[in-house]
């Protein structure tokens, strides 16, 4: 049950998981994707460029590397292994939310989304050249804190239960990890102070 969790609430699958929750609770920050074809669209591309890409990535890096693909090396259990792999995700991410904001001109909840989760990643990277850090822990926290802000910024949507179970997830992914030895208590709670950091700035940039 804990590496369900762990596999659920996976950092690559969070910025899916968001705005498929966006599509149905407020859809007005997909603007100006306004009908259910176009946001099916947009889910996808966001699916594809967060998910399917950085694992292509991550098996393409381990086999330049020539190193045999495990599943510890997909999970990153080592470290080092973290290093490269989320550099080259954070620079990636970083680009797509350039791509958004410049070209694309999407909207500010958009773009604000998209750079919290470059960000996180870049830091990720940064931590990871001396300290194994909880991405999971990391991810769900920056998450959270986004979603509060969300209900703040859209006072025609109440978000406080949709933050509160956020709040509960974070608690139960930091626990299977901690239950399946993946982190110390310190890299979960380092995990989460990082995360409220990177929404916090995102927030300061693009408002």
């Amino acid at each position: 049950m804990a590496l369900l969790v762990s596999i659920l609430f996976h950092p690559v699958m969070l910025p899916t998981l968001f705005f498929v929750f966006a599509t149905i609770m407020m859809p007005a920050i997909l603007s100006p994707f306004s009908n259910s074809s176009l946001q099916l669209r947009f889910i996808l591309l966001i699916f594809i460029t967060t998910m399917i890409i950085p694992v292509v990535m991550l098996c393409v890096h381990f086999l330049l590397s020539k190193r045999k693909i495990s599943m510890d090396m997909l999970s990153l259990q080592n470290t080092k292994d973290r290093v490269y792999p989320f550099l080259h995700t954070g620079i990636f991410y970083a680009g797509i939310t350039y791509i958004f904001y410049a070209n694309l001109h999407l909207n500010t909840f958009i773009c604000s989304f998209m750079g919290m989760v470059a960000l996180a990643v870049l830091l990720s990277s940064g931590i990871s050249v001396f300290y194994k850090i909880s991405a999971h822990t990391l991810a769900l926290s920056a998450l959270t804190a986004y979603v509060f802000l969300l209900h703040f910024f859209l006072p025609d949507v109440d978000l406080l239960i949709s933050g509160c179970a956020l709040i509960f997830i974070t608690g139960l992914t930091a626990s299977c990890r901690l239950f399946l030895n993946a982190h110390t208590l310190g890299q979960v709670f380092a995990g989460f102070i990082i995360g409220l950091l990177c929404t916090a700035s995102c927030i300061v940039w693009f408002y």
